[in-house]
């Protein structure tokens, strides 16, 4: 067998930060501090160069603010890719923080000049494009990381082992939600220039929520109970006067292994602040886990009183202890946990580049397949919703064949 190798050994051997590149996520971004911060968690990477903007002068700014070089500020991702790829001291990987409708040929442009992708979900506008990505990624022989930042998040990988280790039985209901209401979302401008993208049709259509909101929590769903949904029922609505797009969505899913379950996504969940948060219920008893209280997941054996598990204990699974990095009564909330998924990518990219072995490293992080699931998954609930809320079969993923194990 393989020996596994640490991350203290791969920082130690590889010998410098890796070199991190930026398009998108400028000063004028909602999620770009939160990438350059979960970048910086563990000091694995240094900024070095970007396409921080389509407004220069914000651009300029943002690599002024993070000591970027002027040379290595540009104006054209396609140009960044190229000079980057050329240069001795080009970057190792780039972070996609654009629009969705931008993740494809963004990826593509690094993808093929031999540069590893952190991309933004959902991962792209399509399931046609997402299956192309997919074969770009092996046919590139590239690592890719889609930043379904909440499964960085210690309890949320302990449920996650819980459930393939039995201690729920077989799973009958998921449900989850990302129900979100303050008034940023729950309201449009009345200038239609001063919308925001992810409420502008031409970005993702008009079932942008699917993806901007929904696909937190069925990606979580997915991802903790080790299955997805085979077939959907849905039904989206529009609430807020002048929106384009669906701001409110309810769809329930029939599961591959034959559980059922819901999501409800919403902008229009008036006073929720973020309104994250998953039920598993199995035939042992259930998990109940909350974003705006991550550090604790309730565990209820049926017949028994709830036990409550919290982050940062001994007996707490290695994924979870892993992903700790503060002794227990000390909170790490949500940067740590996107924190994880850089730190994770960056062992796996510097391993890789050393020689050694690295796909230990992949286990938990989404990727492809992930973003593959989620895009097919939004065709389903759209064409549900077309067809006043038909049961839709979810299209069978047609993913490039990749390795499993080490070579």
């Amino acid at each position: 067998m393989t020996q596994k190798i640490s991350s203290d050994r791969i920082r130690i051997e590889f010998g410098r930060k890796l070199r991190l590149g930026f398009v998108g996520g400028g000063r004028d971004s909602v999620i770009g501090g939160t990438h350059l911060a979960a970048s910086r968690v563990d000091g694995f990477y240094e900024l070095t160069a970007g396409v921080f903007s389509v407004d220069h002068a914000v651009s300029r700014a943002t690599a002024d603010a993070e000591f970027v070089a002027s040379d290595r500020v540009y104006s054209d991702f396609n140009d960044m890719a190229r000079v980057e790829s050329e240069r001795d001291d080009g970057i190792d990987v780039v972070t996609i923080a654009a629009p969705p409708n931008l993740h494809f040929p963004i990826a593509k442009s690094f993808l093929e000049c031999g540069i590893d992708v952190i991309c933004e979900k959902p991962m792209t506008r399509s399931l046609s494009e997402a299956e192309e990505l997919d074969r770009l990624v092996l046919a590139n022989d590239r690592l890719f990381c889609l930043t379904h930042c909440y499964t960085g998040y210690p309890m949320v990988r302990h449920a996650r082992e819980m459930i393939r280790n039995g201690e729920l039985g077989t799973i009958r209901i998921a449900e989850g939600e990302l129900a979100a209401g303050d008034p940023g979302v729950s309201f449009e401008p009345e200038d239609p220039d001063d919308r925001h993208w992810r409420f502008r049709r031409d970005t993702m259509g008009e079932g942008a929520i699917l993806g901007e909101v929904s696909s937190h929590a069925h990606h979580l769903l997915t991802y903790v109970v080790g299955d997805d949904a085979s077939e959907v029922s849905a039904e989206l609505n529009t609430f807020v006067e002048r929106r384009e797009v669906f701001d409110n969505s309810y769809v329930m899913l029939r599961f591959e292994n034959g559980a059922r379950g819901r999501v409800w996504g919403s902008y229009v969940a008036a006073g929720n602040d973020h309104g994250l948060w998953f039920r598993i219920f199995g035939d042992k008893g259930n998990l109940t886990w909350v974003q705006e209280d991550p550090e604790v997941l309730w565990f209820k054996p049926i017949g028994k009183a709830a036990i409550r598990i919290a982050k940062g204990y001994g007996q707490l699974s290695g994924a979870a202890d892993r992903a700790s990095r503060l002794r227990p009564g000390h909170p790490e909330g949500y940067i740590l946990a996107f924190g994880n998924l850089y730190s994770d990518f960056a062992c796996a990219v510097a391993a890789r580049k050393l020689g050694k072995p690295y796909h230990h490293f992949l286990d938990l992080l989404p990727n492809t397949l992930d973003g593959l699931r989620t895009m097919a998954h939004i065709e389903a609930a759209v064409e549900s919703n077309s067809r006043n809320g038909e049961w839709v079969h979810v299209a069978p993923i047609r993913k490039a064949q990749r390795r499993d194990a080490e070579e």
